[in-house]
């Protein structure tokens, strides 16, 4: 008994000095906060140039998406108001330029995102190839936000509604962050070692999104009135902070979870493999070593 008790202490000890090793690697707080800026700076603002140019259902959807993920009901704030009901506005402000700057300057998020998992995982950074695959994954954002909002509609808000809509939207929001490092790493991470980071990450989000609707609504009121508007973004901002630090937490633990010497590792590898969780056996630059920051 005694020895059994010292081999799970040890394992224990070994897996929690890993992860804090991976932590620190990535850089939790840092890596969150310039992720959480990306959101707000680059990856908001395409979204809402898709709101302007995007017919009107498609359009619709994604504005509801972001209000709900977001907690930004009814008319809570001047931005919302501005968002939802000056389409023609909007759309009468962005040029062909604009919109394509709107892309290129999203590619700054989902580069921050990629690496994030890159370095999660000890791998080498992408070059060109990393950013037109970002390109893909904003593709799908937005199909995502479509999709999810038309299904939570259908759900409805009787009967069965109120248990479908918060699964439905914990089941995309699992899709989506398992199906996301594998597009942004270009496969080079198997489909079976993400699923612990899918999960984890999307369980997560869906707590976080349901807590948004209690929590910020109320925040961003208090902060607009003492503030403004500045003091409304302030708010915003600094629930992403929270958001993307539990992104690369998540992340973090699910590649150290991928990779660990043991029962854990080999139920999220499917396989004895300690190097089973990469889809591709390491060539060239990828077996030099673990990423450096």
């Amino acid at each position: 008994m005694g020895g059994l008790i010292r081999r799970v202490v040890r394992w224990v000890t070994t897996t929690f000095a890993v992860l804090i090793e991976r932590l620190i690697t990535v850089g939790l707080i840092q890596s969150g906060v310039v992720l959480a800026a990306q959101t707000f700076l680059a990856l908001l603002p395409l979204l809402i140039v898709a709101i302007a140019l995007f017919p009107a259902p498609v359009a619709d959807a994604i504005t509801e998406t972001l209000r709900n993920r977001l907690g930004l009901s009814g008319e809570s704030t001047e931005l919302v108001g501005t968002i939802v009901k000056n389409r023609d506005s909007l759309r009468g402000g962005i040029s062909v330029f604009g919109a394509v700057v709107a892309l290129a300057s999203a590619t700054s998020f989902t580069r921050a995102l990629q690496r994030i998992y890159e370095l999660a995982w000890n791998l080498p950074r992408l070059g060109l190839r990393g950013s037109l695959r970002g390109l893909v994954w904003l593709t799908g954002i937005i199909i995502y936000l479509t999709v999810i909002s038309f299904a939570v509609k259908l759900a409805g808000s009787g009967g069965v509604g109120p248990i479908l809509r918060p699964t439905l939207l914990c089941i995309g929001a699992i899709l989506l962050w398992w199906w996301t490092p594998y597009v942004l790493l270009l496969g080079r991470v198997r489909l079976r070692a993400l699923a612990p980071s899918g999960v984890l990450t999307g369980v997560v989000m869906a707590i976080l999104g349901w807590t948004s609707t209690v929590v910020l609504p109320r925040t961003v009121r208090n902060n607009e009135r003492q503030f403004g508007t500045i003091g409304a973004i302030f708010a915003i901002e600094s629930w992403l902070v929270i958001v993307s630090v539990c992104i690369v937490a998540a992340a973090v633990v699910g590649a150290v979870a991928a990779q660990l010497d043991g029962p854990i590792g080999r139920l999220a590898r499917g396989r004895d493999d300690l190097e089973g969780w990469r889809r591709v056996r390491p060539t060239g630059s990828d077996a030099a070593g673990p990423a450096r920051r």
